[in-house]
């Protein structure tokens, strides 16, 4: 769309220095006349030009051009095309051969369609939407992280180290105290200042330094003098910030978030037969506010929806207002790419015990092909609780009737004694599958997977703990096991998820782009018609 149909495709050739080339070496025949020139070919904004855009200049090559997005990164927007002679590579004599060719806004740059698309640096500059909302200035000693990013020039990290520096020195006390936190240079200070106050009666007065909870996700934050920073994560934003600029400033990070290529879209069926997936997922210090994050949100859904799960066992929940928000986006999606996926049947439910400090739960689809019915709640017997947290339940899937136990191990496990609890509590004509949580155990061995005489879907060598974070102890976090009876319905599919795992909207520490949780979900793939043996695992 938007493309000259007459250009061929590949680089382009440059008309304009074509044109101006020809002139110099010979007259032009008094038939071959170019008039306003300006308005016969569109000239490159190199404001929101890509490399690739960028290299269809005369002597323009890979690096040069990647040299250009660079400094415009550093500097939020070049001003006037002069500006671009400072960048490493293009200098006075280029800069002249390329100057027909370019320029700086789009004013006037209206004489035909482009086909080139804007660069995701150039989103950021004052040509797009995610830009200040209003001439207010920014108090530099009150923004948050999003008024930051809201600053032409300042990315994700400069705002964090922004907020870090404020929060180990104190308040800045004149702007070129900037200079002293990592990645400001003097170049992009002086394009930021014009953004900022120190005043209160030109910035923000209404707002407070945040020292709410954000994710860490497994990382750990050092204290400061005794105190512990941890920069505020809201989806609502006080600080003048309006509402659709925090949307914005997610759809780009979603944009740049990538999914993981589906490659089976599961449709409840296997080998022409009924199917259903059960999932087990530590989420890792699951609260209200890591919930309402809205990359936890958006990265939880369409993993459970991509992988076509239909009852996940939820390990690690501290609050079941958060199992809420993740069903209230199942079932009325907002976000863009939960809203885009076809496949959820939007009839969504999840069940906790009601009792203190309980941290499992499951998380199912009452809707769809697999007619799930939550029969009955138990918790773990009196005796067994110092060696682990259980939650027992019955669900009706087709013609299953299954029974999960959702369990996280301790790590004084008196392993003997709940191994013959779970002799006691399940038999053979009883479809019993166990979803294991490994997280608090120093050591996992083969007797803790053939708990209750049960078999292991996965082996011990299966690595569950997401791949970019280094563990503090095992690898193997997550399993499933299941009795004979079980196992005649399996289908023989069954995945460790660690792709798609990560957000840009997610802290992690002091950097973004974080995992929901040090720990990968599984999932094991069911018949759920008694009649079809499936294939053993």
């Amino acid at each position: 769309m938007g493309q000259n149909t007459s250009l061929p495709k590949g680089r382009r050739k440059s008309l304009r220095s074509f044109v101006r080339r020809s002139n110099s070496k010979r007259n032009l025949s008094h038939t071959f006349n170019v008039t306003n020139i300006n308005d016969s070919f569109e000239l490159l904004n190199i404001n929101i030009a890509s490399e690739e855009d960028l290299m269809t200049l005369p002597e323009i090559n890979r690096e040069t051009a990647r040299n250009i997005v660079d400094h415009r990164k550093a500097i939020g927007r070049f001003r006037r095309i002069e500006d671009l002679a400072l960048v490493k590579g293009v200098g006075a004599r280029k800069l002249e051969l390329i100057r027909p060719e370019i320029c700086v806004s789009t004013r006037r740059n209206l004489s035909r369609s482009s086909s080139r698309a804007p660069s995701y640096d150039s989103l950021k500059s004052t040509d797009s939407k995610v830009t200040i909302k209003s001439n207010k200035l920014i108090n530099i000693n009150k923004a948050s992280v999003f008024d930051l990013q809201g600053i032409p020039g300042i990315s994700q990290q400069i705002a964090a180290a922004i907020l870090i520096h404020r929060n180990k020195k104190g308040s800045f006390n004149k702007m070129e105290d900037l200079l002293k936190v990592k990645h400001i240079n003097r170049i992009l200070l002086d394009n930021i200042s014009r953004y900022l106050t120190l005043s209160e009666e030109n910035g923000l007065s209404n707002t407070t330094i945040s020292k709410s909870n954000i994710i860490t996700n497994g990382v750990a934050i050092q204290p400061v003098n005794g105190h512990v920073y941890k920069p505020s994560f809201k989806t609502q934003i006080p600080n003048g910030l309006a509402a659709s600029s925090v949307i914005d400033i997610f759809e780009l990070l979603t944009t740049y978030s990538a999914r993981p290529i589906t490659r089976e879209t599961f449709k409840f069926c296997r080998n022409g037969e009924p199917a259903v997936r059960v999932a087990s997922w530590n989420l890792h210090e699951f609260s209200l506010e890591k919930a309402s994050n809205l990359g936890v949100k958006e990265v939880i859904c369409r993993t459970v929806l991509e992988n076509g799960v239909s009852l996940v066992a939820v390990q690690d929940v501290k609050d079941p207002t958060a199992l809420k928000i993740i069903c209230d986006e199942l079932n009325k999606p907002t976000l863009r790419r939960v809203e885009e996926w076809k496949d959820n049947s939007q009839n969504w439910n999840f069940c906790m015990l009601d009792t203190h400090n309980t941290q499992l739960g499951f998380l199912y689809d009452s809707g769809g092909v697999a007619d799930i019915e939550l029969i009955s709640l138990m918790e773990s017997p009196e005796d067994t609780k110092s060696s682990c947290e259980a939650l027992i339940a019955h669900f009706l899937i087709g013609d299953l009737n299954l029974q999960i136990v959702n369990i996280t191990l301790k790590k004084d496990i008196d392993l003997p004694l709940l191994n013959q609890k779970l002799i006691d509590l399940t038999n053979e004509e009883e479809q019993v599958m166990l979803c294991m949580d490994f997280s608090d155990c120093l050591s996992v061995n083969d007797n803790f997977l053939t708990l209750g005489g049960l078999r292991p879907v996965f082996p011990l060598s299966t690595n569950t703990h997401f791949p970019n974070l280094k563990p503090d102890g095992n690898t193997h976090i997550t399993n499933i096991l299941v009795n004979p009876s079980l196992n005649h319905s399996t289908t023989g599919y069954k995945n460790v998820i660690n792709k798609g795992m990560t957000h840009l909207a997610i802290p992690n520490g002091w950097s973004w782009g974080g995992p929901i949780s040090p720990y990968c979900p599984i999932w094991i793939e069911l018949y759920i018609n008694n009649k079809i043996n499936g294939t053993a695992l």
